[in-house]
């Protein structure tokens, strides 16, 4: 190898030189020319946009385009291993403060009678269903049985006199007073109250 970097050496300067053609100097100056009008428009603010602008777009097509699907093929499946991770342990939370837990399925109390004046019918019992609202008063009645209060406007008065006078206790859902319905049977002395 030596010998022919040797002989390499040794018969290089002895080559002739080529000579320049005449145009090339002023083909040189006019790209030169060129050039330095290029990098003074370039000093410019659009101008610098522009190269900005074209380097954004080579980044975008070179760099950031086969990018795209894999990055965001990741997100939406993280997104959705998330949601179906979280979405099942995330508590409930009650839209009121006074919420009463479902420990028991049959958290129902009926309406009740707290007192009543006596009411006395000249033979037989009367038996009434009355409805009675979330805050314990009576809204309205059916006479069931008793013939002699469906005949007499008089007894008929004194039954509707009593049973506005009656108190109730609302009956109540999972708490919560709520309108309820109770039968009351009215003898000549008892008053018997059935749900």
């Amino acid at each position: 190898m030596n010998r022919y970097q040797e002989r390499l050496s040794n018969s290089l300067p002895k080559m002739s030189r080529r000579s320049m053609p005449p145009e090339l100097g002023v083909k040189l100056r006019v790209i030169a020319s060129r050039e330095r009008e290029r990098q003074a428009a370039g000093r410019s603010i659009p101008a610098r946009a522009m190269v900005l602008l074209r380097r954004a777009q080579i980044s975008w097509n070179d760099l950031l385009r086969p990018l795209v699907i894999p990055i965001m093929g990741g997100v939406a499946s993280a997104l959705v291993l998330f949601s179906m991770c979280v979405v099942p342990a995330y508590p409930l939370r009650a839209r009121t403060l006074d919420d009463v837990p479902l420990t028991y399925i049959h958290n129902v109390t009926l309406a009740e009678v707290r007192g009543t004046s006596p009411f006395v019918t000249s033979s037989d019992e009367v038996v009434v269903d009355v409805w009675v609202d979330g805050h314990g008063q009576m809204y309205d009645y059916t006479i069931v049985t008793g013939a002699s209060v469906i005949a007499s406007m008089e007894l008929r008065r004194r039954l509707e006199n009593m049973l506005l006078f009656t108190q109730f206790t609302p009956g109540t859902e999972f708490g919560r007073p709520t309108a309820s319905k109770l039968r009351l049977r009215l003898g000549s002395s008892q008053v018997d109250v059935r749900g």
